[in-house]
């Protein structure tokens, strides 16, 4: 097996012209060019290869250089070969140093239409389909503001799925509610002996039957003649103020 790869990489090696006649000549295989190149999706998520993907890898080199691609172009499309895809490749995008002495800018764009992309740092291409197939496509270099476009895209996404959930309104107790409603009731029945909302269906019973049996629950203006008492409720937390006529 190490033995057919090793035939295999030196078969890629002379593809891409790569001689050792001159001891000072820098080898560069297409495994090492290889791993320069950072894969994305569609959604800008990085790709990652297994070993045994790698080795995939640099084996369809050689068939794809055998198809007519050369140079760095075979590296990528080989890349993208082993991912596959369903209707499209799963390798969208892709991006390598600017000033990598292993990477051929000249051998692995199919479309190069642009002198300053704009970033200094990388250069970045797009896996552009070009017909039916899952073949056919263009490898695409795009602009750096393109590129990021889609990062931010995708980065505004994650932070939506990741927004922590609205924590509940804590409810108060119904018994506090209750005391807080009969107080703002008794206050309104005080100050304008009006018999609101505030209170229960049975509290406002006990407060008709004191009405009708001649009870006041607003201070009389002259209190001579009136007796000012209190009354006890099971209905209600706190003693009724009230006054009677003498």
């Amino acid at each position: 097996m190490k033995r057919r790869l090793q035939e295999e990489k030196e078969r890629i090696i002379s593809l891409f012209g790569l001689r050792e006649q001159e001891e000072e000549m820098v080898k560069v295989t297409p495994l090492e060019k290889f791993k320069k190149i950072k894969f994305y999706d569609a959604k800008m998520k990085p790709i990652e290869f297994t070993s045994d993907e790698e080795e995939m890898v640099i084996s369809k080199v050689g068939d794809v250089m055998s198809d007519g691609k050369y140079g760095d172009n075979a590296v990528v499309r080989a890349a993208v070969s082993v991912k596959g895809g369903k209707d499209e490749p799963m390798i969208k995008f892709g991006s390598f140093a600017t000033d990598s002495e292993v990477i051929n800018r000249d051998s692995i764009f199919d479309e190069d239409d642009f002198m300053d992309d704009g970033d200094n740092v990388r250069d970045y291409f797009e896996i552009v389909m070009t017909g039916p197939d899952i073949d056919d496509y263009k490898v695409v270099r795009v602009k750096a503001k393109d590129f990021e476009a889609e990062d931010e895209e995708e980065e505004m996404e994650v932070e939506k799925s990741v927004e922590p959930e609205e924590e509940p309104v804590k409810e108060e107790p119904f018994e506090e509610v209750m005391k807080e409603k009969e107080k703002k009731g008794l206050h309104s029945l005080l100050s304008a002996g009006e018999i609101t909302n505030e209170f229960t269906k049975n509290q406002k019973k006990v407060l008709e039957k004191l009405k009708g049996e001649g009870y006041l629950f607003k201070e009389p203006e002259s209190k001579e003649g009136y007796k000012r008492m209190k009354v006890k409720s099971g209905e209600f937390n706190e003693e009724l103020t009230v006054w009677k006529q003498k």
